[in-house]
């Protein structure tokens, strides 16, 4: 059994496991947990990075300055989620861990993910340091749980969200580089321009806030099993979109995400 890193404050705590991806296992609130524990696969439980793509890369293969990368499909043709998540992280610090991006990824690069935990606020970050010129994205996927254990059937989840704008999808759902009005629930959508924080409530139990520079969200609320809120640095295949981010030796990629509850 591989080793968890834990950290804790004042009435909450952190568990994460380096060997399975790097993940976030459980994510304590006083008595309650907020995370799913299992899931179907590694994509659909606790809390995870995506790099160096987030969400789907369109038939498994990255197209950029006029050459073609092919990458294992695992979402029908599509490649799911980046590379970091199904290979064991290295814990390098206090609350830190990274992985070096390898192949099948043809630049040399690293991704480090840091938390810091506090009473009532938890703050992630993900950074990308690469040697050489690179296309990335790079985003969260936690998984809420949608009923607290030992909560009244009154306290299902509540997700307030109100999106102004979203990536209208193409035929296979992948974002066909048009922006469209939000359509309405349930989601599996990538949206921007947020007119608040999204709220995730169990009534009468806890409020939990989460807040992000990023500029686009991934709200997805098909399943039983729990309810995701998703902040990306771009949109599902955007390395093979125009104008994708690109990062070097003196320019890394850093993004944050922070849950505050009360």
């Amino acid at each position: 059994m591989s080793k968890a890193m834990q950290l804790t404050a004042e009435g909450c705590s952190a568990t994460f496991d380096p060997e399975d991806g790097g993940r976030l296992t459980s994510f304590r609130v006083g008595d309650h947990e907020l995370l799913v524990q299992q899931g179907a696969d590694v994509f659909h439980f606790g809390s995870f990075v995506m790099a160096p793509w987030v969400g789907r890369l369109r038939n498994a293969k990255l197209n950029w300055e006029g050459k073609a990368y092919p990458f294992t499909a695992n979402a029908g043709p599509h490649a799911l989620h980046g590379l970091v998540t199904e290979r064991p992280w290295q814990v390098t610090g206090d609350g830190e861990m990274s992985i070096e991006l390898a192949d099948p990824w043809p630049w040399p690069g690293r991704v480090v993910q840091r938390t810091e935990l506090s009473a009532g606020r938890a703050t992630f970050h993900i950074e990308v340091h690469a040697r050489e010129r690179m296309p990335v994205a790079v985003g969260w996927h936690p998984w809420f749980v949608r009923r607290l254990a030992g909560a009244p059937a009154s306290a299902e989840l509540e997700l307030l969200v109100e999106p102004g704008i979203m990536w209208a999808n193409d035929e296979v759902d992948l974002p066909n580089g048009t922006m469209t009005v939000p359509v309405s629930r349930p989601w599996d959508y990538c949206f921007r321009d947020l007119r608040a924080d999204p709220v995730v409530r169990w009534p009468g139990q806890l409020e939990l806030t989460v807040s992000s520079a990023c500029p686009d969200w991934v709200i997805y609320d098909m399943e039983e099993s729990g309810v995701c809120v998703e902040p990306w640095t771009a949109p599902p295949n955007s390395i093979n979109m125009p104008n994708p981010q690109v990062i070097g030796p003196d320019a890394p990629l850093a993004a944050s995400m922070t849950w505050t509850w009360r």
